[in-house]
C-alpha cells in the first residue's frame, strides 16, 4: 500500500489539533486567568488558519510549498520543542499546582499525542523524496 505524504500530513494535522484540545481541557482551569484561554484560542486559531489553507490546495498547489505548508512546518517544529521540555520540566516539577506538566498520564496523553503529529509532520518535510504522492 503506497502511503502518501498528503495522508500522513493529514493525520499530523488531526493529531496536533487533538492533541492542543486535550490539553486546553485538560491544562487550563475554570478559574484561569483570560490570558490563559487567550494563548489557546490563538494556538488553535492559527493551526486552524494554516490547516483549512493548507488542506483546501488543489493538486497542483499542492506539490509547490505555500505559506500554509511553511507555516505547518514551523509550528510542528515549535509544538515538538516546546512538549519536549515541557516532559523535561515536568519530570522537576513537584508542587501540583504550579504551571506546566507533572508528568502524571493524563499530563502526558495530549503531550505525546502532540508530539506524535509533529514528528509525522516533520518525517515529511526531511524525507520529502521518500515519500511518494499520488496523482
Amino acid at each position: 500500500m503506497l502511503i502518501t505524504r498528503y495522508k500522513i500530513r493529514c493525520a499530523a494535522i488531526i493529531l496536533i489539533s487533538a492533541g492542543y484540545g486535550w490539553a486546553g481541557g485538560h491544562y487550563i482551569p475554570t478559574d484561569s486567568s483570560i490570558i490563559a484561554y487567550s494563548f489557546q484560542f490563538i494556538v488553535i486559531v492559527v493551526l486552524l488558519i494554516l490547516s483549512v489553507h493548507f488542506l483546501s490546495k488543489s493538486k497542483d498547489e499542492y506539490k509547490k510549498n505555500s505559506w500554509s505548508t511553511n507555516g505547518l512546518t514551523i509550528f510542528s517544529a515549535l509544538s515538538l520543542l516546546i512538549n519536549i521540555l515541557n516532559v523535561i520540566h515536568g519530570a522537576f516539577n513537584h508542587d501540583v499546582h504550579s504551571f506546566g506538566s507533572h508528568n502524571s498520564l493524563a499530563d502526558l496523553v495530549p503531550i505525546a499525542i502532540i508530539i506524535l503529529g509533529a514528528v509525522l509532520w516533520l518525517i515529511t518535510v526531511l524525507k520529502k523524496n521518500d515519500i511518494a504522492l499520488k496523482s
